[in-house]
């Protein structure tokens, strides 16, 4: 039996790279991006009404500037984020939700129960997800609390939900929640996004180790 092979053209692999770039752009520089803004946000208002209360927030936001940079650089090289590099996914988890506690007035909470060392790939699936479903919480749900979920048991389950106004109609084709779907695919996974049973909204994803380092 003769077996036939179909090869991208050029023109498709060129297309296929500029959107996995555009992409990574969006998963990765947005969030910092925005949790460097909300930062910004909250120092102008301390710098108006209580100064001496302002402390090192201008300091830290420098260095969330500066590790922007570097992940451009990242992304231009096809590297893993530094923050996952340096510190696995359940710190480069716990290190984003700090970097929104005092930007936000969402109280976020952080569980990571028996998660291993994993691939890479679901990693980095992982924590852009992550990072995309609470960049949506702050900027769009109204939300006072919301958690975050790390579970494995042989596949990594991941989960964010919130208390907010729940999914406003007509948002399931954003761009943001259909890269979340692709990064979960992408590794072999599933991935949905529902209202809450207690009301707002259930971002989850199951991540198999399949997903390759």
């Amino acid at each position: 039996m003769r077996r036939e092979f179909i090869v991208p053209d050029d023109d498709d692999a060129a297309a296929e790279a500029r959107r996995g770039l555009l992409r990574d752009l969006h998963d990765g520089l947005g969030p910092a991006l925005a949790a460097i803004a909300l930062g910004l946000r909250a120092a102008r208002h301390l710098a108006a009404h209580d100064p001496a209360s302002v402390g090192p927030l201008p300091a830290r936001l420098e260095d969330e500037a500066h590790a922007a940079v570097d992940d451009v650089r990242r992304l231009a090289s096809g590297s893993c984020p530094a923050v996952l590099a340096r510190l696995g996914l359940a710190g480069a988890v716990r290190a984003h939700v700090a970097s929104l506690a005092d930007r936000h007035p969402v109280r976020v909470d952080v569980r990571c129960a028996d998660v291993p060392d994993l691939p890479v790939r679901v990693q980095v699936a992982a924590y852009r997800i992550v990072c995309e479903a609470l960049t949506n919480v702050v900027r769009h749900a109204g939300a006072r609390h919301c958690s975050v979920r790390l579970r494995f048991d042989g596949r990594l389950h991941v989960e964010v939900v919130d208390d907010g106004m729940g999914l406003a109609p007509g948002r399931g084709g954003g761009v943001g929640l259909g890269s979340m779907r692709d990064r979960a695919r992408e590794v072999g996974g599933t991935w949905r996004a529902e209202h809450a049973a207690a009301g707002g909204t259930r971002v989850a994803a199951e991540l198999p180790l399949a997903g390759g380092a």
